[in-house]
């Protein structure tokens, strides 16, 4: 587990992650979740005198901190509960007290939360403590739309009368509405250990049965169910992205920067032996991908977005983002083109030693002729939507190269053109937005 003083903040990880705090005994304090852990560890130490008198004299104690990156705010919410049953530090507001602390209650046929465990039902499965209800508001809401499932009070739920109508949950597909039927009350119970495997951490086994339940209901004819089933892996594998037991994280705090660094030493490895292209940097840690991607609808208000990856990790602080200023029509060659044009000209900033391009052939040319035109020689590859294969330059012409999506090598590219497309995206909806209000 990574520590750092007090006086180093600015070597924390801008990712998603848990932050531990310890005194000079190493005694843990408090352990909280962040999704940008720079910024939320900082804002204890900016301005003391906004403090509470609780977390001022939290902060008086602080002398080391620790903290674990993972993937997603999800993972972070687990792991910061996780953490505070294994430590139980004094400054997270007491375990015991059920004015503060919710768990998440599972029934066969339900799931709700509350402040109370009933230690005589050995009916319900509790999870938790959580923090904060936002926590649990956040996992429920997240998970509800992979895999719905009823929460309505009993008193409003008969399994042995059908009602006339489902709710508005039901309505909305948030709900499997099992008031209506047995086909209804199993699908509902199946949702529900579902959600029981993936906050407990099971993930790679809940995987594997949603896949093996597809793989027959589609054996046996029953494609309705088998296209369910489909839905829920594509749903479930956007919200994981990794599917890993939040315990790994537990055992090996550094798991992300190893999986990170394994995976670009994959990638270099791989582009050395398919392709023609050559890297002279061959510190892993410090090697730099730069992906770019175009977001716009019919031209308008059209934005690129550059997005870096260090050692596989997001380098947030890296980032940049285009307006386009020279097209307003549909055209992502010259956007492209733009985008880079005016990337190589920023002065002080780092070149890459790998760049990613959002798209086939045409983007890619587009950004080679840029490339020629500022004299770099930097390698360069596209990668095609379509099928997710890596397309390069070789002679005069292209040639491409298909890789497994199980490869770590694709993995780390997919992760950082996804991060491109939700960066763009979520800049060209702020100027979309001011140019309504305008």
């Amino acid at each position: 587990m990574e520590s750092i003083s007090i006086t180093d903040l600015q070597k924390l990880p801008t990712n998603p992650g848990v932050y531990i705090f310890r005194n000079s005994k190493s005694k843990v304090l408090y352990v909280g979740k962040a999704v940008n852990l720079q910024s939320r560890v900082k804002s204890y130490f900016a301005n003391k005198d906004s403090l509470t008198a609780k977390t001022k004299a939290l902060v008086e104690k602080i002398t080391k901190i620790d903290h674990i990156k993972v993937e997603n705010e999800i993972e972070a919410l687990l792991l910061e509960a996780e953490l505070i049953k294994r430590f139980r530090p004094p400054y997270n507001i007491n375990l015991k007290d059920d004015k503060f602390y919710k768990f998440i209650k599972i029934e066969k046929d339900k799931i709700s939360t509350t402040r109370k465990i009933d230690e005589k039902s050995s009916k319900a499965t509790y999870l938790g403590p959580f923090p904060e209800s936002t926590s649990i508001s956040i996992i429920l809401k997240t998970l509800r739309r992979v895999f719905p499932y009823r929460d309505c009070s009993i008193a409003k739920f008969n399994r042995y009368k059908k009602a006339k109508k489902p709710c508005l949950y039901g309505h909305i597909g948030l709900c499997p509405a099992p008031c209506q039927g047995i086909k209804e009350e199993k699908i509902n119970e199946d949702n529900i250990k579902k959600v029981k495997e993936y906050i407990k951490g099971d993930r790679v086994m809940l995987f594997k049965k949603l896949e093996s339940e597809m793989k027959l209901a589609a054996k046996e004819h029953n494609f309705e169910k088998a296209a369910y089933l489909r839905d829920q892996i594509a749903s479930y594998n956007y919200l994981t992205q990794e599917k890993r037991n939040i315990k790994e994280y537990i055992k090996s705090p550094e798991l992300i920067d190893d999986l990170s660094e394994s995976s670009v030493k994959s990638l270099i490895l791989l582009l050395e032996d398919k392709t023609n292209l050559k890297f002279q940097n061959k510190d892993i840690k410090s090697f730099r991908i730069e992906i770019f991607d175009i977001s716009n609808i019919q031209g308008k208000n059209a934005v690129g977005a550059m997005v870096v990856l260090t050692g596989g990790i997001p380098d947030k602080k890296e980032y940049r983002k285009f307006k386009i200023n020279t097209k307003d029509t549909p055209d992502d060659f010259s956007m492209m083109q733009e985008i880079l044009d005016r990337r190589f000209k920023g002065k002080g900033w780092a070149h890459p030693d790998l760049i990613v391009i959002d798209g086939g052939k045409g983007q890619l040319s587009s950004a080679i002729e840029v490339l020629q035109k500022h004299e770099l020689k930097i390698p360069i590859i596209g990668l095609a939507k379509r099928f997710e294969n890596i397309i390069f330059a070789k002679n005069s012409g292209f040639e491409s190269i298909d890789i497994p999506n199980s490869s770590s090598a694709i993995k780390i590219l997919q992760k950082g053109r996804d991060e491109a497309h939700r960066f763009g995206i979520t800049y060209y909806r702020k100027l979309h937005r001011e140019k309504l209000y305008k």
